[in-house]
């Protein structure tokens, strides 16, 4: 009961208009692919960007084309479609016992999901559903957990395929937990560790075979895209480009500062503090792993997502509260079971009535707020300025504006979100 609440308050949360500047020049993009049928290569609708002749590697085409033949309406639909099967998948990893009203490892559910409601609708919450997916898969077939895993493992190519056309700019995320898997356990054998908490898990040579097969053809899966191979590299050379870390927020370290500052330290510390204090025998690959993401978290407020789900995975499976916490916490109020336990559901109805009343009230599609007015773009339009200097953080709304005026061909603007300045 405590998982449904936890769902329903999570979508509501995410339910909000849309305010994102990246969403509008994606669906600006997305009709231009519609109107030309062709993917872009070089930056449109900047001027600054043609006269310094940069290319543009146009690795969202699929989902831009998607978020501007739904609609606005449609894109909210998918997003919020995107996070159920994402909050579904954490629940797996998890492993909550769906009957039990309230279980510790919900309130880190709820953590996630209230931190997804700072991403609106654009090409970056897709690669956040199948990485959760990649996660769940490749560490449920290793830990043989279930039959059925000796067969999902095979959908990682074949979900590859849609991510290098959807979101290609993550999906080296794919090969990268796969090699790093499969290079902590040659760590091992071949250093021959001893240490009992981690040499007992080594892969079988079923598994590396098997994960040797599905790692070359995750790396044939992602050259199926307009660009072909260089999709294979191109994270790694976007991730160096200067321009994006200097000038784009969500490329650069989050601020601490606040309360907003202290609920990311909390999401980022609480699944290290778990690792450290659990007692129970942990893999080598997930440490060396949390390891890299916590770097990429810390680096790059962008990760930071990604690093919970992650760790959504580790705190499901090491987590140091066990069966005797919860009874030493409960006897106390063994007297008062019934009513806490009701207690509890009429204060979890109240919390969600009021979410959803908060963010449906005034609810509304697009929210322009601290975007230019209508009569701004149309001033624009009037004048017709051969060279236009704009915000960064509003340039993709301008376009979207201009885009419903018509005159997108009239006037060219200076930025808009693509880190080509």
């Amino acid at each position: 009961m405590g998982v449904i609440f936890t769902f329903v308050i999570g979508l509501l949360m995410s339910f909000e208009p849309i305010t994102d500047n990246d969403y509008f020049w994606h669906v600006v993009v997305g009709k231009w692919i519609d109107t030309n049928h062709a993917i872009p290569n070089t930056p449109l609708y900047s001027w600054w960007s043609s006269i310094q002749n940069y290319s543009w590697t146009s690795h969202e085409w699929l989902t831009e084309w998607i978020m501007y033949k739904v609609g606005d309406i449609g894109c909210i639909v998918l997003m919020l479609l995107i996070f159920l099967g994402l909050y579904f998948i954490m629940y797996k990893m998890l492993k909550i016992n769906f009957k039990k009203l309230f279980d510790f490892k919900l309130i880190w559910l709820l953590l996630m999901t209230v931190f997804f409601k700072v991403t609106g609708p654009r090409p970056y919450i897709v690669s956040l559903l199948f990485f959760g997916y990649l996660i769940y898969v490749l560490f449920s077939y290793i830990d043989k957990e279930k039959p059925i895993f000796n067969k999902l493992i095979w959908t990682i190519p074949i979900v590859q395929v849609l991510w290098a056309n959807l979101h290609g700019g993550s999906t080296s995320l794919s090969y990268i937990f796969i090699i790093g898997v499969l290079l902590c356990d040659l760590f091992l054998k071949i250093f021959k560790i001893k240490y009992e908490r981690w040499s007992s898990n080594l892969l079988d040579k079923k598994q590396v075979k098997t994960l040797l097969v599905v790692l070359g053809l995750t790396l044939i899966s992602t050259c199926i895209n307009p660009i072909g191979y260089e999709l294979l590299i191109y994270p790694f050379t976007n991730m160096a480009d200067t321009n994006m870390i200097d000038y784009i927020v969500e490329w650069q370290s989050a601020s601490f500062h606040g309360i907003l500052g202290l609920y990311i330290f909390i999401m980022i510390a609480a699944p290290v503090f778990n690792m450290i204090v659990t007692k129970k025998k942990f893999k080598f690959h997930e440490v060396a792993l949390l390891l890299l993401m916590f770097y990429m978290a810390l680096k790059s407020q962008r990760f930071i997502g990604m690093f919970g789900i992650y760790s959504t995975w580790l705190v499901g499976k090491y987590i140091f509260l066990d069966d005797n916490f919860y009874e030493t916490i409960k006897r106390p109020f063994k007297k008062f079971e019934k009513i806490i336990k009701y207690g509890f559901i009429c204060l979890l109805i109240l919390i969600t009535a009021f979410v959803g009343y908060k963010q449906i009230s005034n609810f509304k599609i697009i929210d322009n707020d601290g975007f230019y007015s209508d009569a701004a773009i149309e001033k624009l339009i009037e004048l017709q300025p051969e060279r236009m200097y704009n915000d960064f953080g509003a340039g993709g709304y301008l376009l979207y504006k201009l885009s419903e005026y018509d005159a997108l061909d009239d006037i060219n603007i200076w930025i808009y979100g693509l880190g080509c300045i």
